[in-house]
């Protein structure tokens, strides 16, 4: 038995190259939206929703313990990949990490800062109409009377991240709740549409549309806050699912 920790498209995409090796496979997302996407793919029965701190997991483990865990989450989902390490090397199973490549970024207008209250700080001297492409989760530094009447954030539409953020004082027609990816002519039309002056993204990668966001705001002339990833050291590292599935299939204990 496997266990794959994704809710990502790339993440999805790994899990069909395992099934068809023939490997016995347990699919975790963190949501029910990101279970039904993933179902659009995968069999259902093989996907779990639900977050799961470390002690969870350490129970799920005695449920099933599984041969190798490969971790394709979010590479900003800090949390749940130490927590995962954690796991596999008390349990001394094989951890394996897959990371989506980075895209690097210059130009007039791309400031990189290193974390999102950095990022808050820069987008109170730069836009008075903020759009926020970091999903539900790392925008509580955005979330300050400075800034929460200017913010405009797109997200997942996933009803319990949307009433969260209904809770946090957000306004419903600040809340842009969409399905990706997006092209350029889609981050365009939005950005031109909301009148946005500053966005703010996160380094998450091809897959996490980074490329469409910022060709649309340099068409526009939006200046772009670009959070970098963390700094975290992953054992078996791997930047494309064919090198997973390949790692997996020659290193069989």
């Amino acid at each position: 038995m496997l266990w794959l920790f994704s809710g990502t498209s790339d993440g999805n995409k790994i899990a069909q190259g395992l099934i068809s090796k023939n490997y016995p496979l347990r699919v975790f997302v963190a949501s029910q939206y990101g279970k039904s996407v993933a179902a659009e793919t995968l069999p259902q029965k093989i996907i779990e929703a639900g977050r799961m701190n470390e002690d969870e997991i350490f129970a799920r483990g005695e449920q099933e313990t599984p041969q190798k865990v490969i971790d394709a989450t979010h590479p900003f989902a800090l949390e749940i990949s130490k927590n995962l390490m954690r796991y596999c090397k008390k349990k001394d199973i094989p951890y394996i990490r897959y990371e989506r490549p980075e895209e690097t970024v210059t130009g007039e207008g791309i400031h990189y800062v290193n974390d999102a209250g950095k990022a808050a700080e820069k987008a109170k001297s730069l836009g008075k109409r903020i759009l926020l492409t970091l999903g539900s989760k790392n925008i509580e530094e955005f979330l300050c009377d400075e800034l929460r009447g200017r913010l405009y954030i797109r997200m997942l539409p996933d009803p319990q991240l949307i009433e969260d953020l209904l809770s946090k004082g957000i306004l419903p027609d600040r809340i842009i709740a969409i399905q990706g990816p997006f092209s350029i002519s889609m981050n365009h039309a939005i950005m031109q549409d909301y009148s946005i002056d500053c966005l703010v993204t996160k380094s998450s990668g091809k897959e996490g549309g980074v490329p469409q966001k910022i060709d649309a705001a340099k068409k526009l002339g939006i200046p772009v806050i670009i959070i970098k990833r963390p700094e975290i050291t992953y054992p078996n590292l791997f930047h494309t699912g064919n090198d997973v599935v390949n790692f997996v299939n020659n290193s069989q204990c």
